[in-house]
């Protein structure tokens, strides 16, 4: 009878390098799609007035019963 086996290392480096350039490719997807919609999340960026900054404090210290 003949025995046979693989190296488990031999696996595991196959699967590390795997897993190494699928995530260099995620990566680069992310960036492209942030680039992508960073001038849309830009445009969302608001700067509140005075008086809106004063309401939101005048709420935040009423007492709430």
């Amino acid at each position: 009878m003949m025995e046979t086996f693989t190296s488990i290392d031999n696996l595991n480096y196959q699967q590390q390098k795997q897993e190494e350039n699928s995530s260099a490719g995620a990566e680069e997807i992310d960036a492209a799609f942030y680039d992508h919609i960073k001038t849309q999340l830009d445009m969302l960026k608001r700067e509140p007035s005075e008086e809106s900054i004063s309401r939101i404090l005048a709420y935040s210290k009423a007492k709430v019963i």
